[in-house]
């Protein structure tokens, strides 16, 4: 945009603005961490483990997880509860070495 000598830019934000682009700001650095942690194997399992207790089984835990991966990867990080098992304990496995 080009202003001429008589004219001002009045982009200044209201306080409400910039509350709301705060508040918009922390919620995409909130995503971002979520995103770091879920796209390893080991912070998959670590969040998969740190919401266990909310569900009423071990396999709903699992397909939240996994849809949430979904939501912010664009593709299932397991393609089911077997092979996410299979995986899981492998990790388990390859941990204890």
């Amino acid at each position: 945009m080009y202003l001429n000598a008589n004219q001002k830019q009045t982009n200044m934000m209201t306080p409400a603005e910039a509350n709301v682009l705060r508040i918009e700001i922390e919620k995409l650095q909130e995503k971002v961490e979520l995103m770091r942690k879920l796209s390893t194997a080991s912070g998959f399992y670590s969040y998969y483990f740190s919401k266990i207790l909310e569900y009423p089984s071990n396999k709903a835990c699992f397909h939240s997880v996994n849809e949430l991966y979904h939501e912010l990867f664009g593709q299932y990080r397991y393609s089911d509860y077997d092979y996410f098992r299979v995986s899981l304990t492998r990790f388990n496995k390859k941990e204890k070495k």
